[in-house]
């Protein structure tokens, strides 16, 4: 007997957030050890410091300026949590799928370098850039001729048979635009 075969895995995206927080604490953490080593030097607080530290002591919790700053926090807080919980776009994409249990999968990168492969191959491309995006294929191809119009008809034609072909799962189209290049 088989064990179940696991689904490809969709991690959400925690960089942004990350980095933010890290941000957050490297800068608290530096001025914290600016002001520990004044101290530690000079046996005194710096004295914008001071003033500060005096400023925000006598300030009451019903001040405007308390309530900004609350304010503002919460919002930064309520966006880091929001995108630390967005599913982020998946690294793989399945391919191939059929009733057989296990999975084919290739990266986004692999599965538009697939694609572009394919649409180079067209008369009258110059060069291509694909890019896999979440639910289609966006295709932009330079072309050195003066008609565009059936360059652009035959690269989809290619695009959409790549696709076709390759059957990626929650990539239902391609979207090709193409510029003229001298």
């Amino acid at each position: 007997m088989r064990a179940p075969v696991q689904k490809l895995i969709r991690r959400p995206s925690r960089s942004i957030p990350s980095v933010i927080l890290a941000l957050l604490l490297l800068a608290a953490g530096s001025l914290g050890s600016w002001l520990l080593g004044h101290r530690i030097v000079s046996g005194t607080w710096p004295d914008r410091a001071a003033t500060t530290l005096d400023a925000v002591g006598s300030a009451t919790l019903g001040s405007a300026a308390v309530l900004i700053i609350a304010g503002i926090v919460a919002v930064c807080g309520l966006v880091m949590i929001l995108m630390a919980l967005w599913p982020g776009v998946p690294e793989h994409v399945e391919i191939l799928p059929d009733a057989v249990p296990g999975q084919t999968a290739v990266t986004r990168r692999d599965l538009a370098g697939l694609v572009r492969t394919q649409v180079e191959q067209v008369d009258g491309v110059h060069s291509v850039a694909v890019t896999a995006r979440r639910s289609r294929v966006d295709v932009v191809v330079l072309s050195v001729l003066d008609d565009l119009a059936p360059v652009r008809e035959a690269a989809r034609k290619k695009a959409d048979e790549a696709l076709d072909a390759l059957k990626p799962v929650g990539i239902t189209r391609s979207r090709v635009r193409i510029r003229h290049t001298s």
